[in-house]
């Protein structure tokens, strides 16, 4: 049994100034290496402390073979590897958090736009005359045909015709500034790009 055996040995059954002894003779040295993993000294010190305390909590049942010091070092290795991948997935899940506030901030931005949209429209709409809004509304929220709206109201559909052609003018001509902004908007809202195609196309 060589040396390296023995003190592994008074090790695993508690001598505390065989680790120590252990402990000061590597400690500087398997921090120099765990920073050939990991830049940070302080986490590099923190990846080596880490092996000691384990190898002592664990001292009673793990079985060195070889070299101890060999074995201390793998150790540091695979904590400084465990680390990097570690960080590497904390990296990952915070750039998908990041994502997905962006994303979140854009929707709540989006809604709020949205919503000043359609007040805009509220308001152009409220502005038609009596009839040319009633015929507006039948058409756009009810979904009625002409020849329908005709009969509801006792009007010729050419009326109905002409009504619609001076409603959609007049939305046109106050909504064509905001034009920019639907369009950006209609790649994730259905209901502006209806408007768009409604209003513009």
């Amino acid at each position: 049994m060589d040396h390296s055996d023995n003190i592994a040995q008074q090790i695993r059954f508690g001598d505390e100034q065989a680790f120590e002894q252990v402990f000061r003779a590597n400690y500087a040295g398997m921090c120099g290496y765990a920073m050939k993993y990991i830049e940070e000294i302080e986490q590099a010190e923190e990846v080596v402390q880490e092996v000691f305390l384990n190898y002592w909590d664990k001292r009673a049942t793990l079985d060195v073979t070889g070299s101890l010091e060999a074995y201390l070092y793998r150790a540091v290795r695979n904590s400084c590897l465990n680390y990097l991948k570690h960080q590497k997935v904390k990296r990952q899940y915070a750039l998908v958090q990041t994502e997905v506030l962006k994303a979140e901030e854009n929707q709540s931005q989006d809604k709020v736009i949205e919503l000043e949209l359609q007040q805009r429209i509220d308001d152009c709409i409220a502005q038609l005359p009596p009839e040319r809004r009633k015929i507006f509304k039948l058409s756009r929220e009810e979904g009625l045909k002409y020849k329908e709206i005709a009969d509801e109201l006792g009007l010729s559909v050419k009326t109905v015709e002409a009504q619609m052609g001076k409603a959609l003018k007049f939305l046109r001509e106050h909504l064509m500034e905001y034009l920019p902004v639907l369009i950006m908007l209609a790649y994730a809202k259905t209901m502006v790009l209806q408007w768009i195609t409604y209003l513009f196309l």
